[in-house]
């Protein structure tokens, strides 16, 4: 049964990062630019998901908790893009790849 919660807990993140920001821009009196919001908001709620999948995966990295969950869905892809960028492979410039003359 945690494992639905911590599904729920995602979205309820993601919930309240785009609550806050609807509230924001109502405050300023800007319309809310729905058409991006929705996809940005389901781009959030997949990749939050998928890191509570992964959450046995992703361990020596980030520890899932229902708190990490609420979180992770709050700050939504850009937790899971800075995870990609940790986990690629660090990589040398080939000689061919250099400018001549340098």
């Amino acid at each position: 049964m945690i494992h639905f919660e911590l599904y729920l807990l995602g979205a309820a993140g993601v919930a309240i990062h785009y609550f806050k920001d609807w509230v924001n821009h109502n405050n300023k009196g800007l319309s809310y630019g729905w058409q991006k919001a929705v996809p940005m908001a389901a781009l959030s709620l997949l990749t939050t998901w998928l890191l509570v999948y992964l959450r046995e995966d992703i361990a020596d990295l980030f520890v899932i908790t229902p708190f990490s969950t609420v979180v992770l869905g709050y700050f939504g892809n850009s937790v899971f893009f800075s995870f990609v960028e940790a986990k690629k492979p660090k990589t040398k410039p080939d000689d061919s790849e250099q400018q001549p003359g340098v």
